[in-house]
């Protein structure tokens, strides 16, 4: 793939980070809503609220932006990080998903060149990159997201684009059941719930696109990413041993890092 073709792929991959940003700021909000909404009476909002409407705002003092303040990054950095009305900070969320989002996005046109593959693994990119966005601010992973990518792995590995079909199931089948198992014992053995069924969910995701063969490299890259990040914010006391952790954005990493690296399944003669 040529320079002007990568280039043009991250910069469109800006916008969608300006998008994906929305989604995690507001996703968790509409459902929060809706769920109100179908379970209480008293509920009533009077204006909607999607990912369309309101339209762009600061959160903090409410004015609605123009297109420029709108620009993915070079907004953020045109601004000073700060709102044009209210000098409030802009929170780090907004340029840090879409400059991941350019730079996860360039790294996947370079290693499939231009074609399904590429539309396929990008498709991945960013639903992985809005799942683990969403389950570290809010420890939430909405069916909404998760599942219809799911049934995109299955659907496009039918036609062999990863994997083969039977292997697509089956990591789907193996990954939701070994995280469901590890889930039980952990109750069992302290009472505490250890993992939500979010997490099931998105590993068998993973297992839909990239096949049950990968399933353990991306379990033990995963743990190790969430260990040293547990590890680093104990000494640095800013998390304890009794507070839940999301596991979510460590398998989306996990996942994302085996797709693009394209690692070898652990076997035993590994060992």
């Amino acid at each position: 793939m040529n320079i002007v073709a990568l280039a043009s792929i991250s910069f469109f991959s800006l916008l969608i980070g300006g998008f994906i940003t929305v989604l995690v700021y507001r996703l968790p909000l509409i459902l929060q809503r809706q769920w109100q909404i179908e379970h209480s009476a008293l509920v009533i909002y009077e204006k909607p609220f999607n990912l369309l409407f309101p339209s762009s705002h600061c959160p903090n003092c409410e004015q609605i932006l123009c297109f420029l303040e709108k620009l993915p990054l070079f907004a953020y950095l045109f601004l000073k990080g700060k709102c044009a009305y209210c000098q409030k900070k802009i929170h780090l969320r907004y340029p840090l998903i879409e400059i991941l989002t350019a730079i996860c996005s360039g790294m996947v046109a370079y290693r499939f060149n231009f074609g399904v593959h590429t539309l396929a693994a990008l498709m991945l990119t960013w639903g992985l990159i809005a799942i683990g966005g969403i389950d570290f601010e809010q420890y939430l992973i909405p069916d909404i997201l998760v599942l219809p990518l799911l049934w995109l792995g299955l659907l496009l590995n039918a036609f062999h684009v990863f994997v083969p079909p039977e292997t697509a199931i089956l990591g789907a089948c193996l990954a939701y059941l070994s995280l469901w198992v590890l889930a039980k014992i952990y109750y069992a053995l302290t009472k505490r719930e250890g993992m939500g069924h979010g997490d099931f969910k998105c590993f068998a995701l993973l297992g839909a696109w990239l096949g049950c063969d990968v399933l353990i490299n991306i379990l033990l890259i995963a743990s190790l990413l969430g260990s040293i990040v547990a590890c680093t914010l104990l000494l640095i006391k800013k998390h304890s041993f009794t507070k839940a952790m999301p596991f979510g954005p460590y398998l989306a990493i996990a996942g994302w890092l085996v797709l693009v690296l394209g690692a070898q399944p652990l076997s035993f003669e590994t060992w």
